[in-house]
């Protein structure tokens, strides 16, 4: 598919960029961000025809004359635009992750960018004597939980939107520029931010491979999570006016894998797509940052274990009758 009339925005206030960073990092930056000083921002609604996806999966199923049947299938998209469009015209432009000029955003991928599936279900019934057929199921489930985009917290370049920065990947610390800070009673100083970072980049799937470069938009992808579901059922037969009627009895075990153990069928989020804050610039006209910190501690990986609803196991009974 591709976009014939997909949203763009730009802030007819902003003047071209008047200058750019030194070093590595040397992106546009703006000293002056307004055209007319009284004028907060103008944004225009327009179109672009630049956003594509595509989408492939398969599947295959069989039954059983012994009645099993059985059901694979696997999915993978993609889907890229220039922008995901909200309510209100100023958040979407800047909120719209950018490593140059807002006002030109390049294809990136969307923020529902679907990624992978894969799922098998497995079922199997019997009837045993005459007082009914007894049913088991299992449904399995991998799925890709989602997308971000590494941006700084603060406005770098001054172009007025705070959090629509991509980060600039160094290559190594020499690249680095960090500025010392204090966190209740614990100091971190640019070396100690420096090499937690090269460190951070190193277990970071994504980031590693993006080292010289700018990360991308909505580019960095959560782990797939892995779930099971089981369901047994058992029928019990009866004959009203002499036609079969069903009452069944069934059981759901929602996310199985998590009952079968405990770090089965959990998934992961972003500690923190923001892990540069405080932007500043030095004397050489190079950007400056601090590198975020939780509970005392330098960030030293992406993701951590979620701890919603679906992450444990759920058991549901229910009764059911079938009239035929």
């Amino acid at each position: 598919g591709r976009d014939v009339n997909g949203l763009s925005y730009i802030d007819a206030n902003l003047p071209g960029s008047q200058t750019t960073f030194s070093g590595a990092d040397n992106r546009p930056r703006w000293t002056d961000n307004r055209i007319n000083d009284n004028v907060t921002g103008a944004f225009v609604l327009g179109n672009q025809s630049v956003g594509r996806n595509w989408n492939i999966g398969g599947s295959i199923e069989r039954s059983f004359d012994n009645g099993f049947y059985v059901k694979a299938a696997y999915n993978y998209g993609e889907s890229k635009n220039t922008i995901d469009p909200g309510s209100i015209a100023s958040g979407s432009w800047q909120n719209n992750p950018i490593a140059g000029d807002p006002n030109n955003p390049i294809l990136g991928f969307s923020a529902n960018s679907p990624g992978h599936r894969f799922f098998a279900a497995l079922s199997w019934k019997r009837d045993w004597f005459s007082f009914g057929g007894t049913g088991i199921a299992v449904f399995f489930e991998g799925v890709t939980q989602g997308n971000a985009s590494f941006t700084v917290n603060g406005d770098v370049n001054g172009d007025g939107g705070r959090n629509n920065d991509l980060i600039y990947v160094p290559k190594d610390q020499s690249e680095m520029h960090f500025t010392q800070y204090t966190s209740g009673t614990t100091t971190f100083t640019p070396g100690e931010q420096a090499a937690a970072f090269d460190a951070y980049i190193s277990q970071d799937k994504y980031l590693s491979t993006r080292r010289g470069e700018y990360a991308e938009r909505n580019a960095a992808f959560a782990p797939m999570v892995w779930r099971a579901d089981l369901s047994l059922t058992q029928d019990l037969f009866t004959k009203v006016a002499g036609r079969i009627n069903k009452l069944q009895i069934r059981l759901d075990i929602l996310n199985f894998t998590n009952l079968l153990k405990s770090s089965w069928g959990v998934g992961d989020r972003f500690i923190t797509a923001q892990v540069l804050t405080n932007p500043g610039i030095n004397a050489d006209g190079e950007p400056t940052y601090r590198l975020y910190s939780r509970s005392g501690k330098l960030i030293d990986q992406t993701f951590e274990k979620t701890s919603g609803f679906s992450d444990v196991y759920r058991m549901q009974l229910g009764l059911r009758y079938l009239f035929n």
